[in-house]
Formats: structure tokens, sequence, C-alpha cells
């Protein structure tokens, strides 16, 4: 085992114990978030939480601001804290300014996350709402294909996750965002299945905005996430709620109704967030960072592609095949349920999921998984009772 992945194995002490594949829902915590965790508790215990807040309440979410920004690849004031994938999803659905006739269109793959903002908003604002039906099989073609005819002169946002938590497919979000900037549109895209897995850059993609969790694959705490926030756009993404920390100022208002917001996406940010969680996230980024996020998302790829290999060379598994990927594979299992397979690799050492609709096995190849976990996962797999169902 290379040193840098053993030594990075041991700031993941939950990788030890199991077969930890099911980074796509919780991701092991590191000790660096741990322990910043720890200690911002005990002097919140001890000295109390007046004293520690002072410089560091400021500039811990400011650093976090800018190591989030970095992940996205964009600028600082373009990132808001927030406590996870939909609460971003929630603000750059809300935000838009809705006109009679307007339309949403997503897609039948779509997390609630992403998907529940958009029913909510149709419903309070009376708007249709395009689905877009995908296929297990459809390629990048075919999947433009299918937004181009969904999306119209009337489409006010397409909103879609980039990479899919039921199949893993990568969707082409930047030619998706072309053909509703033509209608003068807006896309909104749920991160929270590559925030972390693969390279981003906001700075040459034309997504408007672009939503991340903390505590997948960034490995983080949760109630943490960002939202990134084009700043071109941020002129037409309004305030859904306001609080102090949406204010340019604490006297950036008056009694006839006027408020000024900051000039960057922290205007998004609304009341007290969780400090703790907030210098453990932090910290966690730093440690990434130290092992080096390239790194990070290269040995996601490697162990992504083993993973498809060797349960491609199974021959009662059936993969469910994309012609990109992240960090997620789906499959089933002849002759048994996903749930049972689920449950009974769990007694095995092996953490897996199952998606529904379709229903479907997934796992989650993340940087911190070796050549063990995977042989742990196929020979978990080829010991499975089939004939039980």
């Amino acid at each position: 085992m290379p040193s840098k992945l053993a030594a990075a194995r041991e700031q993941l002490p939950a990788v030890q114990t199991s077969a930890y594949l099911n980074t796509g829902s919780y991701g092991p915590l590191s000790r660096a978030v741990a322990n910043a965790i720890e200690e911002a508790n005990s002097q919140q215990l001890t000295a109390g939480r007046l004293t520690s807040m002072g410089e560091s309440a400021q500039s811990i979410p400011a650093s976090l601001r800018a190591g989030f920004a970095r992940v996205l690849g964009c600028e600082a004031a373009e990132v808001a804290l927030t406590h996870h994938t939909t609460d971003g999803m929630n603000i750059a659905t809300w935000g838009l300014q809705y006109q009679p006739g307007d339309e949403l269109v997503t897609n039948a793959w779509e997390h609630p996350g992403g998907l529940l903002p958009v029913y909510a908003v149709a419903r309070r604002f009376n708007l249709k709402v395009r689905v877009v039906n995908l296929s297990q099989d459809d390629d990048e073609e075919t999947i433009l294909a299918k937004f181009d005819r969904a999306i119209g002169p009337r489409t006010k946002l397409v909103s879609l996750a980039h990479v899919s938590w039921k199949t893993g497919t990568v969707l082409p979000i930047d030619p998706i965002a072309d053909l509703v900037h033509k209608h003068d549109g807006f896309l909104a895209v749920d991160g929270a299945q590559s925030g972390g897995a693969m390279h981003l850059d906001m700075s040459t993609s034309a997504a408007d905005f672009y939503a991340i969790p903390g505590q997948k694959w960034l490995c983080g705490p949760e109630g943490i996430g960002a939202l990134y926030v084009n700043k071109e756009r941020m002129g037409d993404l309004l305030q859904t709620y306001v609080g102090y920390p949406s204010l340019r100022d604490g006297g950036a208002f008056d009694d006839t109704g006027l408020f000024l917001p900051p000039a960057a996406a922290s205007r998004y940010e609304v009341g007290t967030t969780y400090r703790p969680a907030i210098a453990g996230m932090w910290s966690g980024l730093q440690w990434l960072e130290e092992l080096g996020l390239d790194w990070v998302y290269e040995r996601t790829q490697a162990m992504t592609r083993l993973t498809r290999e060797v349960l491609s060379a199974i021959p009662f598994v059936r993969l469910i095949h994309t012609p990109t990927h992240a960090g997620l594979t789906s499959f089933t299992i002849d002759g048994i349920s996903p749930s049972a397979a689920v449950d009974r690799l769990a007694e095995a050492g092996v953490l897996i999921r199952s998606v529904p609709a379709p229903t479907l096995l997934r796992v989650s190849s993340h940087f911190f998984n070796d050549e063990s976990d995977i042989e742990r996962l196929r020979a978990g797999i080829e010991g499975l009772d089939r004939s039980a169902g």
C-alpha cells in the first residue's frame, strides 16, 4: 500500500473496520474534523460561547468559503455557506422571479433534495414542470436531445444533478446550461455526488448555481455545505430568507423595509450556524488539500474503474454502464433483491446501499479505498446465498 494512502487511511478510523463503500451517503469522518469539533465544543463548554465569538467567529467562516471555492473552482465571493445540498437547491430554486406561464425542467432521476424544491415552487406559483425521462442506456448525445426537447421559451429553470445518485451517470451540465441560456433561463445543479469526487471548475462552467454538501465526498460533518452563485447571476437570485448575516452590515436596513445585502454570495446566509461544525469542516478541507485535491480525484477515478472492472467480471452481476463516471457504480445481482444484498454484505463488513426507482445496488468508491476493499466486495457478492432471494 502506498505510504500516502496508508497515512490517509489512518486518519479515517471508520475505513479500518469495514470495506467503507458508501461515501455517497456519508463519508467517513476524518480525525482532523473530529478533533476540530471537539476542540471547539470544549472551548464553548469551558470558556462560554460569548468569549468564543471573537475574531475566529468571522475568520473561520471566511476561510471555509475560500476552501469551498477551491473545491468548486470559483471565487470565494461566489460561495455561500449552507447546511447541506438541499439547502442550496432551495435557495437557488426559490430565489428566482417567476411569472405566469414559466416552466421548470428536471428529470426522473433526481434526488428529492433537488426535485422537491421544484415541485414546491411549481405548486406555489402554479408553474408547469417538465420531467425528462432518462434511461440507464442513454449516452450523452441522447441525454442532450431529450433535454433539448423539454427546454423552450417558457423555461425559467432547469434543475438537475451533475452525477445521478441512482445510476452514477455524469450529466452534461454545460451543454444543458447553453440550451436553457438561449431562452434566458437558469441552471441549478445538485452537486451532492460530484463535490469532492471529481474536479470542478465553475470559473469555466456555464452553471448558474451549484450546491454541494460537506458530509459526503469531502468527509466533513453534517450540517455544512456550500452554494456557488455565479457572480453575474447574483442580481437575478433574490434573497428568499433573510437575517442578520444577510445584511451588508448590522445597520443596513430601516423601518421602511429597505435593506442592503453584502456584495458577495454570503447574502444568502441567514442565521447562526453550528460553529464547531464550521471549524470541523474547515479543518477537514485543509487536510484534504494537504493530501492534494488532484490526488483525491485521481484516486477516486482509479478506484471506481477498478470497482467496475471487478463487478463486470462476476457473471451474475448486471452493471449499469455509464460513458463517464465520478465515484458511483450501480448494479443488480441475479437472484437477490438489492435490500437483502445490502443487509447480508453489511454482515460481512462490506458497506454499500440500495437506491429506488430503478431499484439498484450502489457502491461509492473514494480516494481512501484500496484493492482490499474491492476484493472484500467481490468476495462478499460471490458468497451471497442467492437462492434465498
